[in-house]
């Protein structure tokens, strides 16, 4: 495996490992307020927030590792009913076009987490710098831009259609995660 094989698979764990601890934490932490709250009559300030950190990052993590996989949502009606000429052309504008986007959202978060950092801005109960929590917001959109224009790439220079780098039009997204 090469040195890009191994920073697909270190991002691949980081992007798994990110959404499965961040979801665990929103859990605990939400079942925990939800004890204190009935038992102690006591809510736990931070919850709310922490909440919030975890929903950041799973939803642009997350978006990344949709996208490595192929199971985000897709609108294939008009797609399905067409020729394997027109869907290569569509998927390959569809990617480059969702590449695209998401580096310009990529490019306008970075700035809006500059801006965050410059400013000092903290969280209200826990005193946690935002730029931390902001930053996950252009990491995960850089991070599905790189996925899309890998599928795009692909579908440049490969026969099959690749609806993401690791899964083809037409296999079940389910055969991609056996083993």
């Amino acid at each position: 495996m090469g040195i890009l094989g191994r920073i697909d698979r270190f991002c691949e764990v980081f992007e798994r490992t990110v959404v499965s601890y961040s979801i665990l934490v929103m859990a605990l932490v939400s079942i925990c307020n939800v004890i204190s709250r009935n038992l102690f009559q006591f809510s736990l300030t931070y919850a709310e927030e922490v909440s919030q950190f975890t929903i950041i990052w799973v939803t642009f993590i997350g978006t990344s590792y949709a996208a490595r996989k192929g199971v985000h949502i897709r609108m294939s009606a008009i797609y399905d009913v067409l020729g394997q000429r027109t869907k290569k052309i569509m998927m390959l504008i569809m990617t480059a076009g969702t590449s695209f986007l998401m580096f310009v959202l990529c490019y306008y978060s970075y700035r809006y987490t500059t801006r965050i950092f410059v400013s000092g801005s903290m969280s209200p109960a826990l005193r946690f710098p935002m730029y931390l929590v902001i930053m996950w917001v252009p990491l995960g959109l850089g991070m599905t831009g790189v996925q899309y224009g890998i599928a795009f790439l692909k579908n440049l220079t490969r026969p099959e259609i690749f609806v993401s780098p690791s899964l083809i039009d037409g296999q079940e997204e389910t055969d991609q995660f056996m083993v």
